[in-house]
């Protein structure tokens, strides 16, 4: 996104936050960030895909099993959908302040936080932990 107040222009990306915050001494904080906003949700649905795509293909892929156990571990870290509603609150906040200018980024970011969502609700552990355990049997 980009900010302008009064000529004054400012633009940022997600992994900006991390820098300055590892700039500024607090690199436990920007391990955490990196990792809420940035890793987790990467790792999140890769390895949803993977589980999917082994049950879509009726075909056991390696460590498909251990992958659904990764997709459980990462779904409450899987902060894109939180980070994207922040980016909303904050744009109509600085809206009054100045011009706000959506970037290809933060439409990525929202687009993200949509997949998200949708793929946590459409999700059944169970029905998937049966499939690949009939894929493997068979």
């Amino acid at each position: 996104m980009t900010f302008d107040v009064v000529g004054d222009s400012q633009s940022g990306w997600m992994i900006t936050g991390v820098e300055k915050l590892y700039e500024q001494g607090y690199w436990p904080l920007a391990v955490l960030v990196f990792f809420a906003s940035i890793m987790a949700p990467i790792l999140y649905l890769a390895t949803l895909w993977y589980v999917s795509a082994a049950c879509l293909l009726k075909f056991p892929l390696p460590i498909s099993r251990i992958a659904l156990s990764g997709v459980e571990m990462l779904a409450p870290w899987n902060l894109v959908p939180v980070y994207a509603i922040a980016t909303v609150v904050s744009v109509v906040k600085l809206r009054m302040l100045g011009d706000v200018h959506w970037e290809l980024g933060a439409r990525w970011v929202l687009g993200m936080a949509l997949c998200s969502l949708l793929a946590s609700q459409c999700f059944d552990y169970e029905i998937v932990r049966e499939k690949l355990l009939s894929l493997r049997k068979s």
